[in-house]
């Protein structure tokens, strides 16, 4: 199996990347998100049962897809590097003992875009940051900007491209 991590800040078009990345490579999509609404069905967002089991659930969904036999999965996430530098390493070593390969994708756009995207109605389907301030206020934060420091990155500024042209991108580099 092959997992692309795509990751970055909000806004940055993770999701939108990882449809389109999808279509063109029947690679299986497990957006940050649907981990997230199950789990705030129940918990507070950043409560500890929500961290415990948001890392767990994630990564137990990884290991059984390649275990299964899935092509590939494309995923998505905040990276912020205060609380993710571990879950990351982990990430490589369990992805590792199931012969998968890991390839980080780093998706960054300027601010203005960011705050513009952010506002899209297509974020209201899911718990996503809707607001400026709410953005602004996550980025003082944690550094959501960093680059994963384990592992191979490629980094894309899609302030500019469409996601089709972000996917081919990707799908180039990677030889997917």
């Amino acid at each position: 199996m092959k997992l692309i991590a795509l990751y970055g800040p909000p806004g940055v078009g993770k999701l939108t990347v990882a449809r389109t990345l999808a279509k063109k490579t029947g690679f299986k999509v497990l957006h940050n998100h649907l981990t997230i609404e199950l789990l705030c069905s129940l918990f507070d967002w950043g409560s500890k049962p929500y961290n415990e089991l948001v890392k767990k659930y994630r990564f137990e969904l990884l290991e059984m897809a390649a275990k299964h036999g899935v092509k590939g999965v494309i995923t998505t996430f905040v990276y912020g590097a205060e609380a993710d530098t571990k879950e990351m390493a982990e990430l490589l070593r369990r992805m590792k003992r199931r012969k998968v390969k890991v390839y980080f994708v780093k998706l960054e756009a300027s601010q203005s875009e960011l705050e513009r995207r952010i506002k899209h109605e297509s974020r209201k389907v899911f718990t996503k940051i809707r607001h400026v301030k709410n953005l602004r206020d996550l980025m003082k934060k944690f550094n959501v900007r960093a680059t994963i420091p384990v592992g191979d990155n490629l980094i894309i500024d899609t302030t500019s491209l469409s996601p089709s042209q972000v996917s081919r991108r990707i799908i180039k580099h990677f030889s997917l």
